[in-house]
């Protein structure tokens, strides 16, 4: 499978890394190009171009972090933060803009109500991504 643009949605949980990891490893022989995006989910009662800085500056840290690391590993990265309603159509919409050939998204294990759940995000780009996902799930503890 030969790869050219490769999409990281990272969330600023600690299985970003991997994601970015596991992305470098994908375009190693390839040489394909990974974006970094961040989407900032923005509450309906506010604008959605609303400045939240919190959310921005963790969405700075974690993307420069991501960076840097595929920057040291020789790998060509592009960067961008997002602000919108929902995450999964918001990846969704990236993934079409730059016609990339895979998604990885990094997923915390996660209970709700007792019960393993994978939040929205991941769901709606599973059904609706017009190419490969590929989760990269923390392990259970």
């Amino acid at each position: 499978m030969e790869l050219e643009r490769i999409l990281v949605a990272a969330r600023g949980t600690g299985v970003d890394q991997n994601a970015v990891e596991l992305a470098c490893k994908i375009s190693r022989k390839s040489k394909a190009k990974i974006y970094l995006v961040y989407v900032i989910e923005v509450n309906r009662s506010l604008p959605v171009d609303a400045i939240i800085k919190p959310d921005l500056d963790k969405a700075e840290e974690v993307l420069v972090e991501a960076e840097e690391y595929a920057q040291e590993n020789d790998f060509e990265v592009e960067t961008e933060i997002i602000q919108a309603r929902d995450v999964g159509p918001a990846i969704i919409e990236v993934a079409r803009q730059h016609n990339v050939d895979i998604i990885i998204m990094g997923m915390s294990y996660k209970k709700r109500f007792g019960t393993f759940t994978m939040g929205n995000a991941i769901p709606h780009v599973l059904e609706e991504a017009p190419c490969r996902v590929l989760i990269c799930r923390e392990p259970k503890v």
